[in-house]
């Protein structure tokens, strides 16, 4: 009986890079949108404070001082208000959405009894052009980053094997104000896996 000699490939299995890869969009007219909401649930006044009615007249009379109209804000923009927000005590929701810069800062920059900020937004349009421009320096950076991670493991970068697109850049975006932000900002990411040779 013959023995063949038996021989065993090793395969040397390949090495992939991961790397999470940015770009910044600027949108220098986003539009602002800002909700509060206004109850007795945030102050601590007796049996005797003011109850939502005079609240609201309070706030009124603060909008106005500040050149923002009663009838520039919406109350409960969306189906539910301030009834799915788990208070004991009544309630409203309002929103103020502007394009002026200048307008949102002072609506935020307004204090009134019972007041509370729920959240600031900069609106954002992003054409299919600028999303292209974006997917493209997010990319370029993927491959900076992995090329310099390819270099120190003494490969060299190969192919592109899969792009996870992690956020979503239709033609409206929602991103918060920030305080260390510039208005307008869009941190794009995303995460590319290459292979090396």
């Amino acid at each position: 009986m013959a023995l063949l000699p038996l021989i065993t490939m090793s395969q040397e299995k390949n090495t992939t890079i991961k790397v999470s890869a940015r770009a910044i969009h600027m949108d220098t007219s986003p539009t602002y949108k800002a909700t509060v909401s206004l109850s007795p649930a945030y102050y601590s006044y007796g049996a005797d404070g003011m109850d939502l009615e005079q609240l609201k007249s309070h706030y009124k009379k603060a909008l106005e001082s500040k050149g923002i109209g009663w009838g520039e804000i919406k109350e409960t923009p969306y189906e539910f208000g301030f009834e799915t927000m788990g208070y004991d005590k009544e309630g409203a929701v309002y929103e103020y959405t502007t394009t002026s810069t200048e307008k949102m800062r002072t609506f935020l920059g307004i204090k009134s009894l019972g007041l509370q900020r729920l959240n600031a937004l900069a609106i954002l349009e992003i054409d299919p052009e600028e999303a292209k421009a974006l997917y493209k320096t997010a990319l370029e950076d993927a491959h900076k980053k992995a090329s310099l991670i390819a270099s120190s493991l003494g490969k060299e970068l190969g192919d592109v094997l899969i792009v996870e697109d992690s956020q979503y850049t239709g033609k409206h975006v929602e991103t918060s104000i920030y305080y260390d932000r510039p208005v307008g900002e869009y941190l794009y990411s995303m995460q590319v896996i290459f292979s090396t040779k």
